[in-house]
């Protein structure tokens, strides 16, 4: 099940990172401008938010299984017709559309951990997660630079001019071919994922009756029933699930440079041209997964020990969110393009060190509801994904990077401050609330 998942959030990371690679390919063929080229980066991430709690309310609803495979047939339809947009308008709307389908992967994946997992291994569960998912982002602009390289060579024009029924594609730009080429990667996924995965671990004839004691162990069984109105009021009353979302939303605004303006950060401010950055801009998010999985060991191991669940995941999040706000601010007077990423990688390895304990705590607040309540913590949450680009834009154009960047250390240290408003030992509703209790 997490392997399904690992390589699930690897490719939601990838394909949404690859047109940082390709944006100044896109912008020169399709003559855009930088605002625009701002509007088209943060469109996926605005649909996304939109319909992250439809997305985890479908799964909570009617499944994972099928919910998941959905997802992935739609993001990837919408991936590749990214590749075939003819101006601002056309791209624009495949990125929205692009957002809208992906949107729900990751609440239904909460919802898959909190019906498979054991409460105890749940925050090392969503470090292993997340490594992958930023290794998807650190890894893109390499593979998707390689398919640029390789769908721009001769031996590639050489090769398709000869061949019939695909000849025209020798003429096509690479970046075009190159969104087709990543849009069919999610299809061989869908095809395992559907045909072996179920929702119910009791219902998957490789588990058996040791395992399912192993998963039940320490939970409240409370059986299956739909979302209603009291549920749903108390969601939206939930200290701990606004306390979440605002985290995220802090922590997504500071983080999103890195998978949008980085490329251009270190062009402008270092001569880095965007070939030469794929390493750059990817080894912070390489640095990023790792400490993923390091801070969800961590934090399973002393919770564990120290039966002081709030304390442990607070510290976490102070410490990380704390590390990323001071290197963020350093970055301002780095003097060469290796001192700045070198900062870029502590400040997104701390940033990301109490990811592990964070999606512990939507999983454990949101119990039978984790789909549905992630899917509320991540469509606050992905408001500054969707603000950044555009609000990056501005501030970098107008008042200079280093403004820039004292910005984004000031939202790492309000995502800190959020854990004021967290408590993660308690599910957001009451089990006899629950209809059919």
């Amino acid at each position: 099940m997490m392997a399904f998942l690992c390589a699930l959030a690897f490719l939601t990371y990838f394909d949404r990172v690859c047109i940082m690679r390709a944006q100044d390919d896109i912008r020169a063929d399709l003559g855009l401008s930088n605002a625009q080229m701002g509007l088209v980066l943060g469109a996926f991430w605005f649909a996304y938010a939109l319909f992250e709690i439809p997305g985890g309310w479908l799964g909570d609803r009617f499944g994972s299984r099928s919910t998941l495979t959905r997802i992935v047939v739609a993001w990837s339809v919408f991936t590749a017709l990214s590749g075939s947009a003819s101006g601002f308008l056309s791209l624009l709307t495949f990125r929205l559309m692009f957002g809208a389908g992906e949107a729900g992967a990751f609440p239904n994946m909460a919802r898959v951990q909190a019906q498979w997992l054991p409460i105890e291994s749940r925050a090392r569960a969503g470090g292993l997660l997340f490594l992958l998912a930023r290794w998807g982002g650190a890894l893109s602009p390499l593979l998707f630079g390689a398919l640029l390289r390789a769908f721009g060579s001769d031996a590639f024009r050489r090769v398709t001019s000869d061949l019939p029924l695909v000849g025209g594609l020798a003429h096509v730009a690479p970046w075009r071919l190159s969104f087709w080429a990543a849009g069919c990667i999610g299809s061989v996924w869908c095809v395992g994922f559907f045909w072996s995965f179920r929702d119910n671990p009791a219902d998957h004839r490789g588990v058996n009756a040791a395992e399912l004691s192993l998963i039940r162990s320490g939970r409240k069984e409370e059986p299956e029933h739909a979302i209603d109105r009291v549920i749903w009021a108390r969601l939206l009353r939930s200290r701990s699930l606004w306390g979440l979302g605002g985290l995220y939303l802090c922590s997504s605004f500071a983080w999103s440079f890195f998978v949008s303006w980085a490329p251009k950060y270190l062009k402008e401010a270092h001569g880095v041209q965007m070939g030469g950055s794929e390493f750059m801009t990817g080894l912070p998010l390489f640095c990023g997964g790792i400490s993923c999985l390091l801070g969800g060991a961590l934090s399973d191991g002393l919770v564990k020990r120290t039966g002081r669940k709030r304390l442990v995941r607070t510290l976490f999040s102070v410490a990380g969110y704390g590390t990323a706000a001071a290197a963020m601010w350093a970055i301002r007077f780095a003097t060469s393009a290796e001192q700045a990423t070198a900062f870029l990688c502590l400040a997104a390895a701390a940033g990301d060190f109490a990811h592990g304990a964070n999606w512990a705590t939507i999983v454990d607040v949101g119990g039978r509801y984790a789909g549905t309540a992630a899917g509320f913590v991540n469509m606050v949450g992905n408001g500054g994904n969707y603000l950044q680009p555009p609000v990056g834009a501005w501030v970098s154009g107008s008042l200079g990077w280093s403004a820039m960047f004292g910005l984004y250390a000031a939202v790492y240290i309000a995502a800190a401050a959020m854990w004021s408003l967290i408590e993660p030992s308690r599910a957001f509703y009451e089990v006899s609330e629950a209809p059919g209790s």
